[in-house]
């Protein structure tokens, strides 16, 4: 029998104290309702009706009201003093009492409940738990627009996860076309968008959870899926796009600079709110939620292209206040309270003051060091409600970027609590292809929870425990620390601050002729690399998963290790490349293109697996460019095209 100290609860409660005794769970007994509002947490007990049935096979009945006649097993009692969200679990040696003051603080009795009935089985040891969150929005934000759009079973799975971490916010990314606007169809007919009536379903399945889906579209900037088509091209900012100033890219990667395509609307033409009236119009009407968020991060050719005369009188930073403004209107006039980035208006401190006090700002940033102490304050001394918006850190990252996930989201959580924000999104991004695989976001969806549920006592929380228990369910222990360490292996790389982006995932979406990167690498680089994910690789046989998409699982993490290793031989190619490129055996060009083959091959039949086909192909139209470059760097090498 599991002693306190042996149990793991995620996120771990705010007190826990262990008395002498268990409680044996009777195979006859009933779930029973008492108190004022008893039928407000039938969700909660069906949910525990549910938990007992799978986890220990036991039929409990549910009884309303409370009768000498019926034994109770677990009794649901209100308790108009405790905090929202919050609650008591006690377990004595004559049954289990959960105590609340609102529905959802006993749903979250009940999670508690089954991480410890999952370790102890019918003998449950006596304890006393007394709970409540840190922030009152606890979210995660996914990214279903840069062309990874799940399907709905892998959203509802999602859902799942995230009301046994006690999170109670859903956001979908939206730009481009990954919602069917039903006014708009010529924008998503050759795409596998979600539709209105999907919406409806995922919204039910949400509140069934005590789960808030937020509707997120972007508005502003990150336009580029519409300001691209012909009949929109005229409302953008750029109409023929723009070059980036130079200290927003990364010059090893974009030697010759970054041309973009045009994104950002042109603030001063009217048809503008006409096009976003009509596609609020279309989206919200299938959300419950009264809250919106409307991005606007990232203009960055505000100012530049149309409004260049404008923002040299009035300044960028007031351009950018007025449109926000407008679009404020919009979202007010649609019975909504708007949430925004606020990475544009955090570089003009003095304009923040000046927002509407109805607004949300979402406060973001993903590395280690982020200002989150900082920023927040400046929203905080203007009385502006905000957000602190980290992340997972596995975009651009092939498998992760561990080390820096665990910090940003460490960072927001203290910042955020100390500054006053009454919310924290967890982010989860697929910029360049969204290569990597759903699992490797799972640790930060799990850290993430567990410190915006409390802060303090989850900073040491043990991810890899939890995941090896509560999402995996591996006997073998063991893919919690390997899905962390499968994270670091950008430890290894040369050590260049590389913003949201590993070095290997890098050489993989870089031109072949580009040296850039693997300039700044050695061939002790490449090795340790190898060495070190071969290792992990190793691993992967000893692992007993009986989740129930197990197989799917390993596969992924097979291709995710897969990338790695075949960056980690592009890389040594170009330093042949680079040195003396005749020498190169022809050979060793054919071995990687039958491995890129190989590598896509597997990565399209997971693709689909869990999620929708619209979009794989421009997910890997850098892979299918670099394996162009290789049979072209094949056909130099055999003599039939000079070098």
């Amino acid at each position: 029998m599991p002693e306190i100290r042996t149990l793991q609860l995620l996120p771990h409660p705010r007190t826990i104290t262990r008395s002498e005794g268990y409680f044996r769970l009777p195979a006859k007994a009933s779930i029973v309702l008492s108190g004022e509002a008893n039928r407000s947490v039938l969700p909660a007990a069906r949910k525990l009706q549910l938990v007992i049935s799978q986890v220990l096979q036991l039929s409990l009945p549910l009884s309303v009201g409370t009768r000498p006649a019926v034994s109770s097993a677990c009794s649901f009692s209100y308790n108009r003093l405790l905090s929202a969200g919050g609650y008591e679990l006690v377990i004595e040696e004559h049954g289990i009492f959960i105590t609340y003051s609102s529905p959802e603080g006993a749903y979250y009795a009940v999670a508690t409940l089954k991480q410890i009935l999952e370790q102890s089985g019918r003998n449950i040891p006596c304890l006393h738990i007394r709970d409540e969150p840190d922030f009152a929005a606890r979210g995660l934000m996914i990214d279903i627009s840069r062309n990874k759009t799940p399907k709905l079973e892998t959203l509802y799975r999602i859902v799942d996860l995230m009301a046994d971490l006690k999170l109670n916010q859903l956001q979908l990314y939206i730009e481009g076309s990954p919602f069917a606007y039903e006014s708009f169809p010529q924008v998503w007919e050759l795409e596998t968008p979600i539709t209105g009536e999907e919406i409806l379903l995922l919204d039910a399945y949400c509140r069934e959870r005590y789960i808030e889906l937020v509707p997120n579209q972007n508005s502003f900037g990150h336009m580029e899926g519409w300001l691209t088509r012909p009949e929109f091209k005229a409302l953008a900012e750029s109409p023929e796009g723009f070059m980036l100033p130079d200290h927003m890219y990364d010059s090893d990667l974009y030697p010759d600079g970054l041309f973009m395509e045009p994104g950002t609307f042109d603030t001063e033409d009217p048809k503008v709110l006409e096009l976003l009236g009509t596609m609020y119009d279309d989206l919200l009407p299938y959300f419950t939620s009264n809250q919106f968020n409307v991005g606007c991060d990232e203009t960055y050719e505000l100012g530049l292209g149309k409004s260049k005369a404008a923002a040299d009188a009035a300044g960028k930073g007031t351009l950018y206040l007025s449109f926000l403004q407008k679009i404020h209107e919009l979202v007010v006039q649609r019975g909504k309270t708007m949430q925004f980035w606020g990475d544009i208006i955090i570089q003009h401190p003095e304009l923040i003051p000046q927002l509407p006090k109805n607004i949300i700002a979402m406060e973001w940033g993903y590395s280690a060091d982020h200002p989150f102490e900082a920023d927040t304050l400046k929203f905080r001394e203007a009385q502006i409600p905000f957000y602190v918006c980290p992340g997972t850190s596995s975009w651009n990252s092939l498998t992760g970027r561990t080390g820096n996930m665990l910090a940003n989201l460490h960072n927001a959580a203290v910042h955020g609590k100390n500054n006053g924000a009454i919310g924290y999104l967890i982010t989860d991004w697929g910029d360049f292809g969204h290569w990597q695989h759903l699992p490797v976001s799972y640790a930060g969806f799990v850290y993430g929870a567990a410190l915006s549920w409390n802060v303090d006592n989850n900073l040491d929380a043990d991810v890899a425990g939890y995941l090896n228990t509560s999402v995996f369910h591996d006997r073998s222990e063991k893919i919690g620390q390997l899905l962390l360490d499968l994270g670091n292996y950008y430890k290894l790389e040369s050590g260049i601050s590389r913003p949201n982006d590993s070095e290997m995932s890098m050489l993989m979406r870089s031109n072949l002729a580009n040296m850039g990167i693997v300039n700044k690498l050695t061939a002790e680089h490449f090795d340790n690399l190898e060495q070190y994910i071969s290792r992990i690789e190793d691993q992967l046989e000893d692992l007993a998963l009986e989740c129930t998409d197990a197989e799917l699982v390993i596969q992924e993490l097979e291709n995710g290790i897969h990338f790695v290793k075949h960056a980690v031989q592009l890389g040594r190619i170009k330093q042949l490349l680079a040195a003396e490129p005749a020498g190169i055996d022809p050979a060793l060009v054919d071995h990687q293109i039958h491995d890129l083959d190989l590598l896509l091959h597997q990565y399209r039949q997971l693709w689909t697996r869990r999620n929708r086909l619209g979009g794989l192909e421009k997910s890997v139209a850098k892979l299918l460019r670099l394996r162009g470059e290789y049979a072209q760097l094949a056909a130099q090498l055999s003599g039939s095209q000079p070098l």
